[in-house]
């Protein structure tokens, strides 16, 4: 017996249909016509072919030579065994069920969710009964599809299995045309770790199957398995995966940088620089009212991105029928959806944190925006013309925020003024929606259609004569009479700021605009022109 030195190169086997191109660990035998190399204890931490043999003794490899030649037949009557959730689609059924029950009856699921905790194959039943989530618009790790067409190809049975409700995984079976027998939660039983470990022993045999997972739960079914395939696991699993001294492929398939960044939206923040609107009206700038203005716009950022995450988990199965929302984190799978949970929960937690700093009043309207937001997310943004104003609420609960904490009174023809403004850039938003939609009657998500359109171009414009109406009356009023020297130049800076208006809402007619108003906002170098244009005429009234 020669010991194998790691610069040595592990020879080939004889025969064709064998290759062993490819790296294996530093400790593994091989055989090449007679002569062995063989290292102990046997590790396999690189990819490994169904076909490839690994030895982990002198006895089976004296034999090994003659087994060579049928091991293609013998592969081929493996079954290839996949998870589901988190391994073949980059999501989960349960939390995929779970939110899209939620959004469709909130209270109903809540009550599920409370009777049924302790029984989760009858929770996940009970879900269904409420609605599905639309499998055919489910994230799919192309990987592990090619694995398994290409098992089928070769001849090889494939079968998934999951804790997921049977229906489900039936849907999502045919939706790939994988043929044969699936396997899923009944309703009683939840075939999920050891249950089901025990269930592929009992139906193939201990190491009977291959067998692709992605997470702890997949650890008894991996110990039982001929071959480990693993998605993307952590140190703490690779390291575990490497005692079981078996075949082991890993697929790497790790969230994108930044992507819960991404999925918080921070270009958005720049909506609350609104709670500096007081503070600009008032000419308050004294260093102690800035500081807690600011702190109140990163509590107002951070809670906004919570409900962010919320919004886009209950929004799921429109976003991913919309040709740009398609690619947000949670919609396209990068952002695993219990990983969003944990990060809008902690979110919330920390905004409500921030917001008391300033004071218990920031810290309730903070509160109340939360609220209302989720509230929106569920119930009104669904309902027509009731969405456009709740959002147009939404940006004046900021001025509010902001004024509660710099403690300054806001005139009430500015908060006029700002109502009219977001209520014409809400309804902008849904013009540039529909606009956009192609071959489809309903704006998904939303209450509109396309008979709408007219409507709302006549609300946006509509909405543009009142936000000029409305400031014109701000500037003649006590309240600016006390802070600027010539009413009449600045109500002469209404002009930059309706012509600004007016161009956003016929851009959006023409679907030339970002389906985010403030996205465009942010990008339109010719708008911002205009706003300055209104800024500086607004300075010389001073």
């Amino acid at each position: 017996m020669k010991e194998c030195q790691p610069q040595d190169k592990i020879p080939k086997l004889p025969s064709a249909r064998n290759d062993l191109n490819q790296t294996l660990a530093d400790k593994i035998c091989v055989v090449n016509k007679g002569l062995t190399y063989w290292r102990s204890p046997l590790v396999i931490q690189e990819p490994l072919q169904p076909n490839a043999y690994v030895i982990a003794n002198e006895k089976e490899a004296e034999s090994v030579v003659e087994q060579n030649d049928d091991t293609t037949e013998r592969t081929a009557d493996v079954p290839l065994v996949l998870d589901v959730d988190g391994t073949l689609l980059r999501t989960d059924l349960l939390y995929e069920t779970f939110w899209a029950a939620l959004g469709h009856d909130f209270f109903t699921t809540l009550w599920i969710l409370i009777t049924c905790w302790t029984s989760p194959a009858r929770l996940k039943r009970r879900l269904r009964n409420i609605t599905d989530p639309n499998v055919d618009l489910l994230p799919v790790r192309a990987a592990i599809l090619d694995l398994a067409h290409e098992a089928i190809a070769r001849g090889r049975p494939v079968h998934l299995v999951s804790g997921s409700d049977q229906g489900l995984v039936d849907a999502v079976a045919h939706r790939f045309s994988l043929p044969g027998e699936h396997f899923g939660s009944d309703g009683t039983h939840n075939l999920t770790d050891g249950t089901k470990a025990g269930f592929l022993t009992d139906r193939f045999g201990e190491r009977g199957y291959d067998y692709a997972g992605n997470s702890w739960a997949d650890c008894k079914s991996w110990k039982n398995a001929r071959q480990v395939i693993a998605v993307s696991p952590g140190a703490r699993l690779s390291a575990w995966l490497t005692k079981l001294a078996q075949p082991m492929q890993i697929l790497k398939d790790e969230w994108p940088p930044g992507v819960l960044l991404k999925e918080m939206r921070p270009h958005q923040w720049v909506k609350n620089l609104l709670l500096f609107l007081p503070l600009l009206a008032a000419q308050e700038f004294q260093p102690a009212t800035i500081l807690q203005v600011l702190i109140a716009i990163l509590a107002f950022s951070i809670g906004a991105s919570a409900i962010y995450i919320v919004n886009d988990l209950l929004d799921l199965e429109a976003d991913r029928q919309h040709p740009e929302k398609r690619n947000r984190p949670i919609a396209s799978g990068a952002l695993p959806i219990r990983a969003a949970m944990a990060a809008s929960t902690l979110l919330g937690i920390a905004a409500l944190g921030l917001a008391s700093l300033v004071s218990p009043g920031v810290a309730a309207l903070t509160l109340t925006y939360m609220i209302s937001s989720l509230v929106y997310s569920l119930w009104l943004k669904k309902l027509r013309w009731i969405d456009v104003i709740t959002l147009a609420c939404l940006f004046l609960l900021r001025v509010l925020t902001g004024a509660e904490a710099s403690q300054i009174d806001v005139p009430g023809w500015l908060l006029a003024f700002v109502f009219a403004v977001f209520f014409t850039l809400a309804c902008v938003k849904r013009v540039t929606g529909l606009t956009r939609v192609i071959k489809v009657g309903r704006l998904p998500g939303r209450g509109y259609t396309k008979s709408d359109l007219i409507n709302l171009e006549k609300a946006s414009y509509l909405g543009v004569i009142l936000a000029a109406l409305f400031f014109v009356g701000y500037a003649f009023s006590f309240a600016a009479s006390e802070q600027f020297s010539s009413p009449i130049l600045l109500a002469l800076s209404v002009f930059p700021i309706t012509f600004w208006l007016i161009r956003v809402v016929r851009l959006s007619e023409l679907g030339e605009e970002d389906y985010d108003p403030i996205m465009f906002v942010a990008h339109d170098k010719f708008g911002l022109v205009l706003a300055v244009i209104g800024v500086a005429i607004a300075l010389l009234a001073v």
